[in-house]
């Protein structure tokens, strides 16, 4: 008996833009796009709506599926973050994507993540771009969200680089050959005025958001300062994920560190991760994320809908490689 194709979409939707992909239950790419941010704040915008439902057109558009076959719709949002907003926000997201409700799973987009870094069972998310993700799963369809509000403050490196830089201008921390760069960086030409353009967030928004690159290339150099800085996000970061491998339930889990600050560090930060979370747990099998988390959306939909994480993760991976 020959039994129907089953198509999935898969929706990563953030702040500055929203990424979606189709794939077959084979895992075979048919479509993907590319859209403006969908974030919401608790009930979903008109906009973010509106996003949404044009995403979902243009993929079936391109993959030439009509809507109405569309098995399930994986949607990882940011702003999915309570549970008494949860019903409201399922009700008028599957409206707007015209599925019935049972046919779209809807989580924050750290959960989206998290499907997309690995498809080990049992699987740790340490994430750090434009903003953090961090997440756990003890078993498939038990993920949970570790901190997603940020409450307890990971380490912001591009952060603790401005307030050093501003400590060592007044004094209260050595000068090395940072401050300087990261001047520059900054394109700041007054020292003076540093720590106003910083309180004011005047500083240019993407030097700002790329100041790890200046930590980074000043610790390879062997700055002292910038080494305390990285040393100190080594450590935050490595502590975050083991709090977390502590609840998967095993240490023979899979944790992917990633994110724009963590994926464009040198190799040697890298390694110091997996040193790190080695020397807690030895059997923990550290990686860098391997799909997208739309590419994630999509499995963890397939996966509510009877496929098996594995043969579909390995088909969507054979598929990129092809790309």
């Amino acid at each position: 008996m020959t039994f129907p194709q089953q198509y999935f979409i898969g929706i990563d939707g953030g702040a500055s833009k929203t990424l979606g992909v189709m794939i077959n239950d084979e895992g075979r790419m048919l479509a993907s796009a590319r859209m403006g941010g969908s974030a919401i704040i608790g009930a979903p915008c008109a906009e973010s709506r509106m996003i949404l439902a044009s995403l979902k057109q243009r993929l079936c558009s391109e993959a030439r599926v009509s809507p109405l076959t569309i098995t399930g719709i994986g949607l990882g949002l940011n702003g999915i973050d309570f549970v008494d907003e949860f019903p409201m926000q399922q009700a008028e997201l599957s409206a707007c994507l015209r599925i019935d409700d049972s046919r779209l799973t809807l989580v924050n987009d750290g959960i989206a993540a998290l499907w997309g870094a690995s498809p080990a069972e049992r699987s740790v998310i340490v994430q750090l771009g434009t903003g953090v993700t961090t997440a756990y799963r003890s078993g498939y369809g038990q993920e949970q969200l570790f901190d997603h509000l940020d409450a307890g403050g990971i380490y912001d490196l591009r952060r603790a680089l401005a307030v050093l830089v501003a400590r060592m201008i007044d004094g209260r921390a050595a000068v090395t050959p940072l401050k300087a760069a990261a001047l520059a960086h900054y394109r700041v030409q007054d020292e003076v005025t540093f720590a106003e353009l910083l309180f004011r967030e005047r500083l240019p928004r993407a030097q700002f958001a790329t100041g790890h690159q200046v930590v980074f290339m000043a610790w390879l150099d062997g700055d002292a300062a910038a080494t305390r800085l990285v040393m100190q996000a080594v450590e935050d970061y490595t502590c975050t994920a083991c709090a977390m491998i502590a609840r998967t339930g095993t240490d023979h889990c899979t944790v992917a560190f990633g994110g724009g600050v963590i994926q464009h560090a040198p190799q040697a930060f890298l390694a110091l991760l997996a040193e790190y979370v080695h020397a807690r747990y030895p059997d923990v099998d550290v990686i860098s994320p391997r799909l997208s988390p739309a590419h994630g959306a999509a499995l963890m939909a397939a996966f509510h809908h009877g496929c098996n994480p594995h043969a579909l993760f390995d088909g969507m991976m054979q598929d990129e490689q092809h790309a």
